[in-house]
Order: structure tokens, then sequence, then C-alpha cells
């Protein structure tokens, strides 16, 4: 993870972009939202100013989480993997939102912890991934349309329902941002 000021010199909107389609599709303020991937805590910072109450915070990396702590924006902060048949620790139908901004990346979150989001998730919330457009064709788990394939196999065994592929170009390839959102069924 970039720090001081990096991701903003490289232009990163992820998480403004995935707060700005979650509002979208999740107007109660009081969903309970898990940001997946969290990082440093930037979707969190995006849906406390839009007015979202409850966020849980999860990531794989204690030094991200830590940071995350520091600005006081979620309820609960969480250090797990995902993916790999790790299981998340919380319940089935935790969560009204799942949101993963930045999780999908070369050597990121790959497809098998779609069954995790859609486990912990309510029947009837939403999944939100942003990333970079670029992964799509550079990253061995995801380019030759193996992710999507993915996300429509789960749609065809119904688990979730694609509701909104969101493509923001913000100049080249590597700028171009991709929405996918979901809502389980």
């Amino acid at each position: 993870m970039l720090k001081n000021g990096k991701l903003e010199k490289l232009k990163y909107v992820g998480h403004v972009v995935a707060a700005e389609v979650l509002q979208k599709f999740v107007s109660s303020k009081t969903a309970r939202i898990s940001d997946v991937a969290s990082g440093t805590g930037l979707v969190g910072e995006q849906l406390k100013t839009l007015g979202y109450e409850t966020i849980d915070a999860v990531d794989c990396s204690t030094e991200m989480i830590e940071i995350a702590r520091a600005k006081n924006i979620y309820e609960n902060l969480y250090v797990q993997w995902i993916g790999g048949g790790k299981r998340l620790s919380f319940d089935d139908d935790t969560y009204d939102v799942i949101v993963c901004a930045g999780g999908f990346f070369g050597n990121g979150l790959k497809s098998d912890s779609f069954n995790e989001f859609v486990r912990v998730v309510k029947p009837g919330g939403f999944i939100v991934i942003t990333m970079r457009a670029m992964w799509l064709d550079l990253e061995p788990n995801y380019n030759n349309g193996k992710l999507e394939r993915d996300m429509q196999q789960l749609e065809k065994e119904g688990f979730w329902k694609l509701m909104e592929k969101d493509i923001r170009y913000k100049g080249g390839t590597c700028e171009s941002i991709v929405t996918f959102v979901h809502r389980v069924c």
C-alpha cells in the first residue's frame, strides 16, 4: 500500500467511485457495511462523509488496520485473510453491504472470495467491487474474462444478481475504474 500522499499523486479514485456507486443502491445510512480490503480506511472515510454510520473494516494487514483505527471511523476492525479456503469469522447474513475497493489487483483477492462475500451479506444486500480495469487484462486470475465468468457462474447458481457494471475512464487503461454491483439472492 502506498503512503504519504502517493495514492493522491497516482490519482487513485477507487474509494471515491466505490462510495458513490454504493450510495446509488443503499439509501439507509444505518446499513451495516463491511469494508473488505479496507487498507488505511479511504473507503470508510468516504462513506462516513456520505453519512453512513455502521462500518467495519477487514484487511489482512495489521499495519493497515492500525492506520485505519487511528482515523476513528470504523465500529470494528478485523485482521483477516479472505479466500484460499479461509472463512471470515462472521456469521452468515451479518452485513447489509460489502464494499471492496482495490482488493482485486495483481496477486490480490481471487474469485474464491465471492462465496464468503455472499455468505456474510444478507439476502437482498449488496456487494460492491471496485478495481482498476487494467487488472482484468493483466492479472492471470482475472484475464481472458475469468473473473467475470466466475461472477456469472454464481449468478447462474442463484447466489447473486449483477445489478450494474460501471466503468469510469480517468484517462488511459490503467486509470479506468470498473465497479461491479451484485445483489445477494
